[in-house]
């Protein structure tokens, strides 16, 4: 009768563990065509602990693709700057002069 606790307790684990595992946004490594300019002009601004910027990092390292980078939690001109452009949440990602709320692969790649 003990086991069966312990059963339970395991399965609720690993559907933990999928559930978690299932959620991890992820990106395609097809190559990036760059329909604009080469190299594109690509300005992040990032919070701390976002993990759709640390995604979005990812990205633009593994396409090696130069970004600048503000984190809204530095400086309060930073933040006003994020707010006039529309900023909610984070990232806020502008691709040659195009707004990009959120990261979105399909976004990007049309942006480059």
């Amino acid at each position: 009768m003990k086991k069966q606790p312990l059963i339970i307790f395991a399965l609720l684990i690993l559907a933990y563990i999928v559930l978690i595992y299932q959620s991890q946004p992820t990106f395609s490594d097809q190559p990036v065509e760059l329909k604009r300019a080469s190299p594109p002009e690509i300005v992040m601004f990032s919070s701390k602990g976002c993990k759709y910027c640390a995604i979005a990092r990812r990205f633009f390292d593994m396409h090696h693709l130069p970004f600048t980078e503000h984190d809204i939690e530095d400086s309060d001109k930073t933040m006003q700057t994020f707010q006039l452009l529309g900023g909610q949440g984070t990232p806020l990602i502008i691709v040659n002069g195009d707004i990009i709320h959120g990261f979105d692969e399909g976004l990007l790649r049309e942006a480059l």
